[in-house]
């Protein structure tokens, strides 16, 4: 018998020591970015049925300090979508139910951000109008956090601490 140490992925190794690094961060990130791209067609068809306004990312920007600017909402949603949120899933996922599954706790909080979204976005939606809205960005949302935990959990595990 070999006496050879035993060796751990860095996938393991993260999920047992809880720590957060590089590759956890840049699995993170990619796993935002898919999770924006999966966005899209419901983001295009409220568009397209006039329940989400393209001009609430320019008021975004502007409430952001950018200025009243579309493109410029737009791309600061779009880069904390692959930034800040990613980060703050895998920093709190493991608390999130439900305990058996990471995509399911990425609908869980794509379902808590999505309730800071349907306040910075709303602009004036009343009855079907507004039913559509809060319908098809909460699925959004779902969709973000459902690609966001498997993506993730496919080349990263979410840490682990002791409390």
């Amino acid at each position: 018998m070999r006496n050879e140490p035993e060796t751990h992925s860095s996938k393991e190794t993260s999920r047992e020591s809880g720590q957060i690094g590089i590759r956890e961060l840049s699995v993170a990130s990619l796993s935002g970015l898919v999770g924006m791209v999966a966005m899209q067609p419901l983001f295009g068809i409220a568009t397209v049925l006039g329940v989400l306004d393209p001009l609430a990312f320019a008021e975004f920007a502007n409430i952001v300090g950018y200025g009243l600017d579309l493109w410029g909402g737009v791309g600061i949603f779009v880069a904390g979508g692959v930034t800040v949120l990613p980060l703050l899933f895998i920093t709190l996922g493991n608390y999130l139910p439900p305990a058996s599954s990471v995509p399911l706790r990425g609908v869980t909080y794509g379902t808590i951000v999505w309730t800071g979204f349907v306040i910075a976005f709303y602009t004036g939606q009343t009855g079907t109008g507004l039913a559509m809205y809060l319908l098809l960005t909460l699925g959004n949302h779902w969709i973000y956090g459902v690609v966001l935990g498997s993506v993730y959990t496919r080349y990263a595990s979410v840490a682990v601490y002791e409390v």
